[in-house]
């Protein structure tokens, strides 16, 4: 993580600035630093008039909804609410309710539709007051201007606003989430000088969510380094059971902290690596590299250009220094996947770079296929855990400077050895098949046709039960991209990259695996796409009814204010620069630093993390985080899935970045899912790497890969676990190992882990 916060620092270099610059358009007569510099401002300003007039102008009417969300944030949400000017609105009448039931918690979802009800500023803040006195207190809100329509003579300005209102009551207890569009009729639309108002107010697709009882997640730790007197970074964050007692050990590599778990949500604290304490380490992953059946851990960073192996001892110690075990070159590294890719027995390693933007004034070029950062390595070992370069023998060379954040060698066409998946910032995903050898060749027109996006990270699992493996790839989202496409807004010379404005902010993309290798882009693709900004993510069954569920941590970095920087990346920073140094560029951004993104103003600030329920094979997902006790407002990073405590139901953590302290913390998340599904794990021993876990019950199979690299800079047990619903046995649990070999279980025992060693 040690280079992501590189990046940040990075990004933080840049501020509120509404101009424009074009390195390659010259001097223009002024040839000092400080006339260059001043040349981008008032290019900026330029583009402002004569391109992105509208688009300022949405965001001068936005402003107004910034004021009300953070006035919402920092004082009485009430309040707020009841300040906020508007001369009457609309609501839809009419209420749908329909019950629904997931392990047996009950959500009711109530639509809202049929004929509007005018009502006016005093009679919505009598409403308010009801709600408020009735014991209602409004925890969290999101408000995005989507839409916005200039005003034309003899028509005002209209905008449309999504909200998301997030309330509970103690007293009962009782959750609700509010949300819907709000569509503004502004008033004024003649004075531009003058704030803009609100005129008429309609409520469009009103939805609320309703839960009653305590959370199904309970917060009850939150881990911060600095209380141990260690560095403050969490990453890489890696669950492993390290002494063979079945429980998950925790350890938080940044900070050389190691949780060791006695059960009972009791741990013991300890340094992880003995006698490297200090060791800056960036990546990593818990595996044997050398073959003698112990855990060793390998990792890497930017401030030792070789790769280190520690080797573990038999009670999962690492009192051994770390030794070189590939003299490297590393920059950024971000990612490492492990895996046999040649099949000789031995595990190999996949390790991906990343390359912040604005760093030494370069921009990622093209921003949608950018290929132009730090190379990535494929690495193979000899089996006593050193290793070799064969990146360019194995076919990966062509797109090896990909911006990498994620990476995973897994089988993605069923034929039993491990492919690649890469998933990179500013392009999205890459994925190359492996003919059992090591040697790749990309099928990603093929496999994955919908492949664009700001990749930050991916996971698999069978999401609709078809018995193929599935792939969520977490991206971002941008409200400011969206508003751009509905205004038509094109800057000359650059037709492309406003054609790629939509396929890059997709969002999230949910793609179901196809027969033969491959995957399409599930029908439901945009109910689980648009979270805001996501960075790790998670397949995992948390109320054991047999369907996985997806949970996505989401939000950038968090300001004083929610004013959202996005809009000047995609007016200005997108078309500035290349991927060169450019000392002019790094001169602009660098004055923008003081008080900028993350700390007067935000970029994807205050975006709350999403838990979407799988409403039965993959057919469609409720987004109700904030019901299940886990919408945590912070700017959130990496997230890992581990039944911490053993007792059949799958725990969450979630990394938080704090923009104030520039460090991390993890919250601690126990899963407490009221009379869940029944379940059925195993706990893998030896080579346990890419093999493949099945349980048969009837007709009904279930299937999961152990992957390495998913998620954002973590690493899961080796663990495999499964809700099987109402049943109560199944026919068999079968594990087909890496290389050949299969281990099958016969009846076994359901609400219990199996341990299976090759």
């Amino acid at each position: 993580m040690k280079n992501l916060l590189s990046g940040l620092a990075a990004l933080l270099v840049f501020c509120v600035s509404c101009g424009e610059e074009n390195s390659s358009r010259g001097n223009k007569g002024e040839s000092s630093l400080e006339g260059k510099v001043r040349l981008i401002e008032r290019d900026r300003a330029e583009a402002d008039r004569e391109v992105f007039f509208n688009e300022k102008e949405a965001q001068r009417h936005e402003a107004v909804f910034v004021r009300l969300w953070d006035s919402m944030r920092k004082g009485e949400p009430y309040a707020a609410l009841s300040m906020f000017p508007f001369e009457r609105m609309s609501i839809p009448r009419s209420q749908q309710t329909t019950s629904l039931s997931f392990g047996p918690y009950p959500i009711e979802h109530i639509v809202f539709t049929g004929q509007m009800e005018t009502l006016e500023p005093e009679t919505t803040r009598k409403i308010l007051g009801t709600a408020k006195t009735s014991g209602w207190r409004i925890v969290q809100s999101e408000w995005h201007h989507v839409t916005f329509v200039p005003s034309t003579v003899g028509s005002n300005a209209r905008s449309e606003v999504s909200f998301e209102l997030h309330a509970e009551r103690s007293d009962i207890p009782k959750r609700i989430i509010l949300k819907g569009i709000l569509e503004v009729t502004w008033s004024n639309p003649e004075n531009d000088l003058k704030t803009p108002i609100p005129g008429n107010l309609s409520v469009q697709d009103l939805q609320i969510f309703e839960s009653e009882g305590a959370t199904p997640f309970r917060k009850i730790a939150v881990i911060d380094p600095s209380v141990f007197r260690k560095r403050p970074s969490c990453t890489p964050f890696l669950a492993q059971d390290l002494n063979g007692d079945g429980l998950s050990e925790l350890v938080l590599v940044g900070a050389n902290l190691l949780f060791l778990n006695r059960g009972g949500g009791h741990f013991d604290q300890a340094d992880f690596l003995k006698k490297s304490p200090q060791a800056p380490l960036n990546v990593g992953v818990l595996a044997d590299f050398t073959g003698d059946g112990r855990i060793d851990f390998v990792g890497a960073s930017e401030k030792a250009s070789n790769l280190l192996l520690f080797e573990g001892d038999e009670v999962g110690n690492f009192e051994k220094s770390g030794r070189s075990c590939l003299a490297g070159n590393f920059v950024h590294p971000q990612t490492l996947t492990a895996g046999d890719v040649d099949g000789d027995g031995d595990l190999d390693l996949f390790l991906g770079q990343y390359r912040s933007p604005y760093l030494d004034g370069s921009m990622p070029t093209p921003f949608h296929d950018a290929n132009d950062g730090y190379p990535d390595f494929l690495l193979i070992n000899d089996g006593t855990g050193k290793f070799t370069d064969l990146t360019e023998a194995s076919g990966l060379v062509v797109k090896r400077k990909r911006r990498t954040y994620a990476s995973s060698l897994v089988d993605l066409d069923d034929d039993g050895d491990l492919d690649l998946a890469v998933t990179a910032d500013f392009a999205g995903l890459d994925l190359y098949a492996n003919d059992g050898m090591g040697h790749f060749q990309e099928m990603t027109a093929k496999w994955a046709p919908e492949r664009h996006g700001f990749g930050m990270s991916h996971v698999f699992g069978d999401l609709n039960r078809d018995g193929r493996q599935d792939l969520y790839f977490v991206g971002m989202s941008s409200t400011t991209a969206r508003r751009l496409d509905r205004l038509g807004v094109t800057r000359a010379g650059f037709q492309e990259y406003s054609r790629m404005r939509a396929p890059m902010t997709f969002g999230n993309r949910l793609l179901f695996g196809r027969s033969g290798g491959g995957f399409r882009q599930a029908p439901i693709a945009d109910k689980v796409a648009r979270t805001g900004w996501g960075w790790g993510c998670a397949a995992q069954d948390f109320d054991n009814d047999g369907d996985l569920d997806l949970f996505v941590a989401n939000g950038h970095l968090s300001g004083k204010s929610s004013r959202d920087y996005c809009t000047t990346y995609w007016c200005h920073d997108l078309y500035e620069g290349n991927s060169s140094k450019n000392p002019i560029l790094k001169s602009f951004f660098d004055r923008q630093f003081k008080g900028g993104v993350g700390q007067s103003i935000s970029w994807n600030g205050y975006e709350h993390n999403a838990l979407f329920l799988n409403k039965g094979y993959g057919e469609d997902f409720l987004g109700v985080g904030f019901l299940l006790g886990v919408a945590g407002e912070f700017d959130s990073r990496s997230v890992l899935t581990d039944d911490q405590d053993g007792d059949g139901l799958v725990d969450l953590l979630v990394v938080e970045y704090d923009t104030k302290t520039f460090g991390q913390r993890v919250h601690v998340y126990r899963n407490e899912w009221p009379n869940a599904g029944n379940w059925i794990g195993v706990r893998l021993r030896g080579s346990a790497i890419g093999a493949k876990v099945t349980v048969k019950a009837g007709e009904k199979v279930w299937s999961r890969g152990l992957v390495t690299g998913d998620s954002f800079s973590t690493q899961k047990a080796n663990v495999v676990h499964f809700g099987i619903g109402e049943l109560d046995t199944v026919d068999y649990l079968e594990v087909r190992w890496p290389g050949g070999g299969v281990t099958r279980l016969p009846t076994p025992k359901t609400n219990f882990y199996h341990e299976v060693a090759r």
